[in-house]
């Protein structure tokens, strides 16, 4: 009987000794009123037969409160926007910091945007509350709702490495003729920094096929603001590659 004590007693002790702890994250912001971050969107195009593309816009957001909710009321205004293009025998350049030699078509559209504080309302995952609106109304159809301090919505629940969710990851200004739907999987943390790996599809519609694109997010792992974020894609027409970044701007350049 002591014999058979021992033996379950040392069984119980390895299966317990087996299990190890899985650490769970909560992915939500914690950003202090005040706190200001500069972004800088990019996009641009490499290998295709038809020429090339690139263009970068600058965002400067600011968090003027934050409720009893942890819901952020954030003022953004977008500093300057840049666009080069060289594809099918056209030329297209516009820099909204120079007054002669853009786009004139171009100019009229987006100036208006430019140095425009637009506010709204997120909560503490990153859901849009309240759209995005200017301060000053503007005739172009481009708007402000492709902007937010993070490009995501964190999942509400307490998740591990391996964790995955989906969302809606459409442009508001494409979504009716090409939607994306995307997932998300939670890699873990590491040195203070967490990463999320993204996969999504958009829909070609009727005129192209299906796109598969891929990137990574990178957060930081007190504030859960972005430190780095980027997507890849294939460009059906011409081929080549198709790359979209974020990435915070570093205080002291223009």
């Amino acid at each position: 009987m002591k014999n058979i004590f021992i033996l379950a007693s040392a069984l119980v002790t390895m299966v317990s000794c087996g299990k190890k702890e899985v650490q769970k994250e909560n992915l939500s912001l914690n950003l202090d009123k005040g706190f200001e971050q500069t972004l800088i969107y990019s996009t641009s195009t490499d290998g295709n037969d038809n020429g090339g593309m690139n263009d970068a816009t600058e965002v400067k957001y600011k968090v003027d409160s934050v409720d009893k909710e942890s819901n952020y009321y954030i003022t953004g205004e977008i500093l300057r926007m840049t666009y080069n293009q060289k594809m099918f025998g056209e030329e297209i350049h516009f820099d909204s910091r120079e007054t002669t030699g853009s786009d004139d078509e171009m100019a009229a559209e987006m100036r208006p945007m430019i140095n425009n504080p637009f506010t709204f309302k997120i909560d503490k995952y990153g859901k849009i509350l309240e759209k995005q609106k200017f301060t000053k109304e503007t005739a172009s159809d481009l708007g402000a709702d492709q902007y937010n301090i993070i490009p995501l919505v964190f999942p509400h629940e307490a998740i591990e490495n391996g964790f995955t969710w989906k969302e809606d990851t459409s442009n508001p200004l494409t979504k009716s003729i090409m939607p994306v739907s995307s997932t998300y999987m939670y890699k873990g943390s590491k040195d203070n920094k967490i990463e999320i790996k993204l996969t999504s599809k958009m829909q070609g519609g009727d005129i192209m096929k299906d796109t598969d694109i891929e990137g990574k997010y990178i957060f930081d792992g007190k504030t859960k603001s972005l430190i780095s974020a980027e997507r890849n894609m294939p460009v059906q027409m011409g081929g080549g590659t198709a790359k979209f970044t974020i990435t915070p701007k570093m205080k002291g350049f223009n």
